[in-house]
C-alpha cells in the first residue's frame, strides 16, 4: 500500500508538472541595465505580482541583466525590479500575447525609493575581471577614518605599522585618482592620504596586471582612487566632520549644479592630524669595524600637520556626440616632525668611542595644482571614441630642518640649518581611440606625450655658516609612449592583447660650490600584455594573464650629487642606473552570486635587474650609500576574498594571502633571503536597527621578508556603529581602533655576513572617532567626463620610505 502511494503521488506530481508546462507559455523578457551607463546589472532580482499583491513569481536575472519569466495566463501584473546598491522601481505590466519584451529598463543607483529605505546592502568588494574595487562609501567607517586607515581593509593592499604601503607584497606601485596622475599623490602619499577623508572616495580600484593603455611603470601595479561622483538635478551636496581622540579634526564639503547643457561639481576638504610621541631604539653590530664596532641609538619624535584640497569637474555638451570636460584639483599641506635622539658608538671592548645627542626639527611643505581637460568625440556606433587631452601639474614643495648636534665624546657640537626649494613642472598630451568593430572585435591604441621639469635649490648652514656642498638641481624628463590593444569574444572565451613602446630621455645638472656637474640617462622598452578570460557558466570567470612592469629610477637615485652634511652618513645617486623590468604572470578564479562572492588568485614575478641600495661601511665609521641594479626578486603568491550575504542586513567578508619571496644581489659577496609572508583579516556589518548598523574588522599581517632580514608581525582590529537621523540626510559614526592595546611596538631585523641590526619602534595604537555627515538636495544627472583621458601612472610612489631593504657593507 505505501508503495501504490507513493507511485500514485509520483503520477499526480508529473501530471501536474506537464500541465504547468503547457499552460506557462506567456513569456515575459527584458534587461535591466544603469541608466547612466547603459550596462547590464548582473543578477538584479525581478519579481512579476498580479492584483491582489501576490507573487507569481520571481527570478534572478543572469550575469548580463537578462531576464526570461513564463506566466500561466494573460493577466494585469505589476512587475518590480530591485538590486544591491540600485533604487528599485515598479512598473504596471499587461500580458496580452505570447511573448512579451519589455527591452531595456533602466535602474539608478541609490538606496531610497519614494520615502522607503532599501535595507539591501552594496557589496563592499566587486572582483571584475581586470581589477578589484573597494566601495568606500558602502563602508560606515568611511564616515569617520581617513583615507590611510580605510586602506588596510583593501584586497592586496597592505598598511604596516610604519604606515608603509606596499601593493601585492610590493612597495613599488603607481597611484592615479579617477584615472589621472596625480603627482601630490606620487611625492606625498602617506601625508595626502591621512589628510583625505575616506567619505569623500566612492571607490578604491587595484589593478594588478594592467593592460597596454596604462604607462608600464609600477611593479607592483596600480592603486587608482574614484572620488565621489555624486548626480545631480538642480544641485545637492554634502558637509561633514570629525574629530579623534588625539585632537585631529577633518572636514568636507561637496557641491554640484547644472545649467542647460553645462555641468559642474565641487569638492573641497582639509584636516589637521596629530601623532603623540613614539619611542625608537637601534642597535647594530659591525663586524668587520674594531673602534666603532656597537653603535646604539634611543629617541622619541612627535609629528603634526595641516592640509587643505579642492576637486572639481565640469562638462559641457556641444551637441549629442561632442563633449569637452574638465577637471582640475589642488592640495596644500605641511608637517612638522621633532625628535631627539641619543647615539652611541663602542668598540670591541664595550667602551664608548663616540657619543652624541641629536635635536632634530623638521618642516615640509608641499602643493599641487593641476588641470586636465579632454575633448571627446563618439560616433554613431556605441561606444566609438576620439579623445583629445592636455594636462598640466605644478608641484611646488619646500623643505626646512634644523639640527643641534651636542658632542658627548669625540664628536663636535655644532648647528646645522638645511633650508630647500623645489617646484616641479609636467605637461601631457595624449590621443586614444577605441572603436568596438563588431560584438567580437575591438581594438584600441594611442599615443602619448610627457615633459617634466624639476628645480631643486638648496642652503646649508653650519653655526650660521653657509656651507659649500649645497646641492642645486636642474632636471628634465621626456617620455614618448605609444599602444595598441585588440580584444577578440569567441562564445565564452576572450583575449585581449597588446604592445605598448615607451622611450624615456632623462637630462640633469647637479650645481655643487660653483661645480657643474652634467649627467644623462637613456631608457627604452618594449612591453607585451596578454590575457585570456573563459567564462564556464554565469558569474564564473577563468582568467590568465602576462604582462611586463617598469620601476624606472627617478632623480634622487639618478643624481649624482655627494650628500655628506651628516659626516656618519654618506649618499649619492647613480646616473648609470636602468629601469626594472618585472614579468608578472597572474592566473585567476571569481564567483560572483547575489549572495556569494569568491575570488582565489595565484601570481608570480621575477625581475633580474632590481635596484638596490648598497651601503659601505668606511674605516672612519661613516656609511656611504648608493645604487645599483645588482637584485634578482621572485615572487610567488595565492590572494583570496570571499564574501557572503544570507540577508540584505548582514555582510561577511574574508580576505587574505600569503607569498614565497626568495631575494638575491650581489656585492662583492652573494647575499639572499627568502621566505613565506601572509594576511589575512575578517570583517562583518550588521543592520541591527532602523538605519543604523555595526561594523567590525580584524587583521594580520605576518613578517614581511626584505634582501636583508624581516620585520615583526603586525595586526589590528576596529569597531563602529552608525546611525541614520533626519530621513537619513544626517549620518552619524562612531569608531575605534585598537581598543584592546594602548600601544604597539614593531620590530626590525637586518643582518649579513658584515653586520646585525636591531631596530624597534613604539607607537600609540588607540584611537576613538566621530563623525558627522549632512546631505542636501536632489540627485538625477551625473556631470559627463570623457570616457578616456590622461592616466600618469609612471612615477615611483612612496619615495624614499617606499623602497625596499638595502645592502650594508661595513
Amino acid at each position: 500500500m505505501k508503495h501504490l502511494c507513493l507511485l500514485l503521488l509520483g503520477i499526480l506530481i508529473s501530471v501536474s508538472v506537464l500541465a504547468q508546462s503547457k499552460i506557462s507559455n506567456y513569456q515575459v523578457s527584458g534587461q535591466i541595465v544603469e541608466k547612466l551607463s547603459g550596462k547590464g546589472v548582473p543578477f538584479a532580482t525581478v519579481i512579476i505580482k498580479n492584483d491582489s499583491i501576490k507573487v507569481k513569481k520571481a527570478q534572478a536575472c543572469d550575469n548580463s541583466g537578462h531576464f526570461s519569466i513564463s506566466l500561466v495566463a494573460p493577466l494585469k501584473y505589476t512587475l518590480t525590479v530591485s538590486s544591491v546598491g540600485y533604487k528599485g522601481f515598479s512598473i504596471p505590466l499587461i500580458v496580452s500575447k505570447l511573448k512579451t519584451d519589455l527591452g531595456t529598463l533602466p535602474i539608478e543607483e541609490g538606496i531610497e525609493l519614494k520615502g522607503v529605505t532599501i535595507t539591501a546592502q552594496k557589496p563592499l568588494v566587486k572582483v571584475d575581471p581586470d581589477k578589484i574595487v573597494y566601495s568606500m562609501e558602502s563602508d560606515p567607517e568611511a564616515q569617520a577614518n581617513n583615507a590611510l586607515e580605510m586602506l588596510r581593509k583593501v584586497p592586496l593592499v597592505t598598511v604596516d605599522a610604519e604606515e608603509n604601503i606596499t601593493l601585492n607584497g610590493q612597495s613599488n606601485f603607481k597611484v592615479l585618482v579617477n584615472g589621472k596622475s596625480s603627482s601630490m599623490m606620487s611625492t606625498n602619499f602617506k601625508e595626502a592620504l591621512k589628510s583625505l577623508p575616506a567619505n569623500t572616495i566612492k571607490d578604491i580600484e587595484v589593478i594588478t596586471n594592467p593592460s597596454s593603455k596604462y604607462d608600464a611603470e609600477g611593479v607592483g601595479g596600480i592603486i587608482n582612487i574614484i572620488t565621489t561622483k555624486k548626480t545631480i538635478n538642480g544641485y545637492n551636496g554634502s558637509v561633514g566632520s570629525g574629530v579623534d581622540a588625539r585632537g585631529s579634526i577633518n572636514w568636507s564639503a561637496y557641491l554640484a549644479t547644472k545649467i542647460k547643457k553645462f555641468s559642474f561639481s565641487a569638492r573641497y576638504y582639509g584636516s589637521q592630524f596629530k601623532q603623540p610621541e613614539s619611542g625608537t631604539i637601534g642597535e647594530t653590530e659591525y663586524f668587520n669595524n674594531t673602534d666603532y664596532h656597537y653603535s646604539n641609538s634611543n629617541g622619541n619624535s612627535t609629528y603634526k600637520g595641516l592640509s587643505n584640497g579642492f576637486s572639481g569637474e565640469a562638462s559641457y555638451d556641444i551637441d549629442s556626440l561632442n563633449l569637452i570636460s574638465l577637471s582640475f584639483w589642488g592640495y596644500q599641506g605641511s608637517y612638522e616632525n621633532n625628535g631627539f635622539t641619543e647615539t652611541q658608538y663602542l668598540n670591541t671592548s664595550d667602551a664608548i668611542t663616540r657619543m652624541y645627542y641629536n635635536y632634530m626639527k623638521s618642516k615640509n611643505s608641499f602643493g599641487s595644482l593641476s588641470g586636465n581637460i579632454d575633448y571627446q568625440k563618439t560616433y554613431k556606433k556605441p561606444d566609438k571614441s576620439l579623445t583629445f587631452s592636455y594636462k598640466l601639474d605644478n608641484n611646488p614643495r619646500s623643505v626646512n630642518s634644523t639640527t643641534d648636534i651636542d658632542g658627548i665624546t669625540n664628536y663636535p657640537s655644532y648647528s646645522q640649518r638645511s633650508e630647500n626649494d623645489a617646484v616641479g613642472r609636467e605637461q601631457t598630451f595624449q590621443a586614444d581611440y577605441y572603436d568596438p568593430i563588431t560584438k567580437t572585435h575591438q581594438i584600441e591604441g594611442g599615443i602619448k606625450f610627457i615633459l617634466r621639469e624639476n628645480t631643486s635649490n638648496s642652503e646649508i648652514y653650519r653655526d650660521n655658516v653657509m656651507l659649500g656642498n649645497a646641492n642645486d638641481l636642474d632636471y628634465t624628463q621626456y617620455i614618448m609612449g605609444a599602444y595598441a590593444g585588440y580584444l577578440i569574444k569567441w562564445k565564452k572565451l576572450s583575449t585581449k592583447t597588446g604592445l605598448r613602446l615607451e622611450r624615456t630621455w632623462n637630462d640633469g645638472t647637479s650645481k655643487t660650490s660653483g661645480i657643474n656637474t652634467d649627467f644623462t640617462n637613456r631608457l627604452f622598452n618594449l612591453v607585451p600584455y596578454i590575457t585570456l578570460s573563459y567564462m564556464p557558466k554565469q558569474g564564473q570567470t577563468i582568467k590568465l594573464s602576462y604582462t611586463q612592469r617598469l620601476s624606472r629610477p627617478g632623480i634622487w637615485y639618478l643624481n649624482p650629487y655627494v650628500n655628506n652634511n651628516d659626516s656618519l652618513n654618506i649618499s649619492y645617486g647613480n646616473p648609470a642606473l636602468k629601469a626594472e623590468v618585472s614579468h608578472s604572470f597572474e592566473l585567476g578564479y571569481t564567483y560572483f552570486t547575489p549572495k556569494f562572492n569568491f575570488s582565489a588568485t595565484s601570481s608570480s614575478s621575477f625581475v633580474n635587474n632590481s635596484i638596490e641600495r648598497i651601503s659601505r661601511v668606511e674605516s672612519t665609521g661613516a656609511t656611504a650609500s648608493t645604487y645599483e641594479n645588482i637584485g634578482k626578486d621572485q615572487r610567488y603568491g595565492l590572494n583570496l576574498y570571499a564574501s557572503y550575504r544570507p540577508s540584505g542586513k548582514l555582510n561577511i567578508f574574508l580576505n587574505g594571502g600569503g607569498n614565497y619571496s626568495k631575494l638575491e644581489a650581489n656585492n662583492g659577496y652573494a647575499i639572499t633571503n627568502e621566505g613565506f609572508s601572509y594576511r589575512g583579516s575578517l570583517g562583518g556589518r550588521w543592520t541591527l536597527w532602523k538605519d543604523g548598523s555595526i561594523n567590525t574588522n580584524v587583521g594580520i599581517y605576518s613578517s614581511s621578508i626584505m634582501l636583508q632580514g624581516k620585520s615583526s608581525s603586525f595586526y589590528y582590529t576596529s569597531l563602529g556603529v552608525s546611525q541614520y537621523l533626519l530621513k537619513r540626510k544626517l549620518m552619524l559614526s562612531v569608531s575605534t581602533s585598537d581598543p584592546f592595546w594602548h600601544k604597539k611596538k614593531y620590530t626590525n631585523e637586518m643582518k649579513d655576513i658584515t653586520f646585525n641590526s636591531h631596530y624597534e619602534y613604539t607607537y600609540l595604537a588607540q584611537n576613538v572617532r566621530l563623525s558627522l555627515t549632512y546631505n542636501f538636495g536632489k540627485m538625477e544627472l551625473q556631470v559627463k567626463k570623457a570616457r578616456r583621458g590622461i592616466k600618469n601612472d609612471d612615477l615611483k610612489s612612496g619615495g624614499d620610505n617606499q623602497t625596499g631593504g638595502g645592502v650594508t657593507q661595513p
